[in-house]
């Protein structure tokens, strides 16, 4: 009977050291669990944060491209309308060069007048 009893208790003994063994497995998982959840949530706030940045940053870049596009519809018309005034400027130079050759000309003749008449 006492070798019977010694086994039980072995036993006993065995199982209680599995049952710390198990509990000491299953408290580190629940903290590895507790420090994943922890990550998680701090990796959820930053891709928040991120996302949110990425959504300002869009908003700057279509702003951006809007700026640009009119920019260049300003650049495009400020350039059209130096091509005007150019042509304006050039008829104008043809149109003073024709004056000025008729008040050369009529110069010539009222000074043939003047002469022919003195």
């Amino acid at each position: 009977m006492g070798y019977q009893l010694t086994g039980a208790q072995e036993r006993r003994r065995n199982n209680e050291a599995k049952a710390n063994e198990f509990y000491e497995k299953v408290r580190k998982q629940e903290q590895e669990l507790k420090d994943l959840l922890a990550k998680l949530g701090s990796t959820e706030k930053q891709l928040s944060d991120y996302l949110a940045q990425k959504a300002d940053m869009d908003a700057k870049m279509r702003a951006l491209t809007s700026n640009m596009d009119t920019t260049n519809r300003t650049i495009t018309d400020l350039k059209n309308q130096v091509a005007s005034k150019r042509q304006s400027i050039e008829r104008d130079q043809a149109e003073m060069e024709r004056f000025q050759s008729e008040v050369v000309r009529l110069d010539r003749e009222i000074g043939d007048l003047m002469r022919n008449r003195s």
